[in-house]
């Protein structure tokens, strides 16, 4: 009998807590992500991974409508840009999807880390360590560019 009220009490002492300040902070940019209303942007980012420190390559992912359009590898050793074959573009994140990420990692409450632009909001840094004592785990990427597309200026290239 006595379980249940300890488990309320336990429940609203829980619902009382104030939210993280990474949620807050997460929450007050994707706020000023949407008031910029950016639809169709271009945005770099390199993904920091242990397992070949050596082979940065820049992921330049293109968003048109909310929706990934193209992505492509760009590293200062290529000749060109290689791009991501249209059945894998799935696999990439548009800046809604970032916030997510840390959305859902936040609550989760894995090791989370995110900055994000004064301006536009869109995220600049994203560090989640699902489990800590776990090495591979963590997804650790570094918003290296970014840029609107203006749609309503035809491609002159």
């Amino acid at each position: 009998m006595l379980i249940r009220p300890r488990v309320f009490a336990a429940a609203a002492v829980f619902a009382m807590l104030p939210m993280s300040t990474q949620a807050q902070e997460t929450a007050q940019a994707r706020a000023r992500w949407q008031a910029a209303a950016i639809d169709d942007y271009e945005y770099s980012y390199r993904r920091v991974c242990d397992c070949h420190p050596d082979q940065l390559a820049d992921t330049i992912v293109t968003v048109t409508d909310g929706v990934v359009t193209a992505v492509r590898y760009a590293r200062a050793d290529y000749a060109q840009d290689v791009p991501v074959a249209e059945n894998r573009l799935s696999w990439f994140r548009t800046i809604e999807d970032l916030f997510a990420l840390v959305e859902t990692a936040t609550a989760s409450d894995a090791d989370v880390r995110a900055t994000f632009d004064a301006e536009r909001g869109y995220p600049t840094k994203v560090y989640v360590d699902y489990v800590r004592d776990l090495v591979g785990d963590e997804v650790d990427l570094t918003i290296t560019a970014f840029r609107p597309l203006d749609s309503a200026v035809p491609d002159t290239g």
